[in-house]
């Protein structure tokens, strides 16, 4: 990747331009400026951009430091447990929960997604339905 910075850094100041100086004074330095900026963009920061903005690992919604884990079926793992709360709470803690988690992997809200994230996501979502149907009582 030096060698770019090395080539425009010699373009710039080699006399021939797309644009030269010595015709036009010092708006032909417009097109070293932007192609410095060009390479400066291209492999400065936008890997920084594609590395901040890469989905996490684990699926939608998992954290970074989360270990990525199968998705076990709804039957399989305790109701409080899906729902992120301590065994006794209360009934508005548990819709409360509900209604967050649910609102985080509605299938409305992840149609922007690629289709392995939607169907993380709808697996997830049939989870916690049925978690918050077996503690309401439903």
């Amino acid at each position: 990747m030096k060698y770019w910075y090395i080539f425009a850094i010699l373009y710039a100041l080699s006399p021939i331009d797309l644009v030269p100086e010595r015709f036009v004074g010092r708006l032909g330095l417009v097109d070293d400026f932007l192609l410095i900026g060009g390479l400066y963009w291209y492999f400065v920061l936008r890997p920084a951009f594609l590395k901040a903005h890469r989905p996490p690992p684990g699926g939608a919604g998992a954290k970074l430091d989360e270990e990525p884990r199968a998705e076990a079926p709804a039957g399989d793992r305790d109701p409080y447990e899906v729902l992120g709360l301590a065994r006794g709470a209360s009934a508005e803690e548990i819709k409360h929960a509900y209604r967050e988690l649910a609102n985080k992997y509605h299938p409305d809200k992840v149609s922007h997604l690629g289709k392995e994230f939607q169907e993380i996501a709808h697996r997830r979502f049939k989870e916690i339905q049925a978690a918050y149907d077996a503690l309401a009582g439903k």
